[in-house]
């Protein structure tokens, strides 16, 4: 049976989920008024194009302001909080969003932009205006493809098609165009130096007095800045991201008990609850 896409269901509840069950998720969305969407992440990577209104977006401690066809690439597991001020404009907050699962990138090869993201520490990409009008009607393509589905031969299978080339394009020009990536990004060093020795040493001790003494900070004046920069504490930061590669590395075949160690947890039973209560499954349920 072929899978029926919709672009309609609710942006809400997919960004409450944080997850995606589907290959890829297309959203067309005009907010009107202002909304207070708190810090999260998904288990899938994200790609908006901004169509206008007066927005910003809040990455992993870097603040990006937003411009009309800026192209906001969100990887999977990157904390994040989109704000919007509809007081300033009588403008709505459009926007195109694609949901893309990581799966489904890898099976394409197609996940350079979010890689390109990470390496340049950079989430907003902004194009020359014939590269960024070819882009926005791939992306009215695949808006058409969807509405007219039912009417169209083969119509599922023409939008994955027209979503691939759109993705081809996009990625394509992400490499071509060498300065696209923004550099602009409003952040805190500090916390960026934080985030950045966290996530390469999740295996060993991040207790908040050796990063204290790594960093030359009093540990409470690290923590409150690292709460206002990035709406995480520094514990439950840790807590998270060493929780989701522990998933990724026992999906991966991993035993679990060696995932625990390997995500710098020191008993089982201790992982294994905050593996509970962070995901709603236990280590041994994963797949693979």
């Amino acid at each position: 049976m072929e899978q029926k896409f919709d672009a309609s269901l609710s942006y809400e509840a997919y960004e409450q989920k944080g997850y995606l069950n589907e290959d890829f998720h297309f959203f067309h969305i005009k907010s009107s008024e202002s909304t207070d969407i708190p810090y999260h992440y998904h288990d899938f990577h994200k790609l908006i194009l901004v169509l206008s209104g007066d927005a910003k977006y809040m990455i992993e401690g870097l603040e990006y302001e937003l411009k009309p066809f800026d192209f906001v690439l969100v990887n999977r597991y990157y904390i994040h909080k989109p704000v919007w001020n509809l007081q300033k404009t009588d403008a709505e907050y459009d926007r195109m969003i694609l949901y893309l699962k990581d799966e489904f990138l890898l099976k394409y090869d197609l996940l350079d932009c979010f890689k390109a993201a990470a390496e340049k520490k950079s989430s907003v990409v902004r194009f020359p205006g014939s590269i960024s009008s070819k882009l926005y009607d791939a992306f009215r393509n695949i808006e058409a493809d969807i509405k007219d589905q039912d009417k169209i031969y083969k119509g599922q299978l023409k939008i994955r098609i027209d979503l691939l080339n759109t993705l081809i394009g996009f990625n394509e020009a992400c490499i071509s165009e060498k300065n696209c990536f923004d550099t602009s990004a409003r952040y805190n060093r500090k916390v960026i130096e934080i985030i950045d020795y966290i996530g390469e040493n999740l295996s060993n001790d991040l207790s908040i007095d050796i990063l204290a003494d790594h960093f030359y900070m009093s540990k409470y004046h690290m923590m409150r800045l690292f709460k206002n920069e990035t709406g995480y504490s520094i514990h439950r930061y840790i807590s998270e991201k060493r929780i989701l590669l522990a998933r990724d590395l026992i999906g991966g075949g991993m035993p679990a008990t060696s995932a625990c160690l390997e995500c710098g947890f020191r008993d089982y039973s201790s992982f294994s609850r905050a593996f509970k209560n962070q995901l709603g499954i236990l280590p041994s349920d994963i797949k693979f």
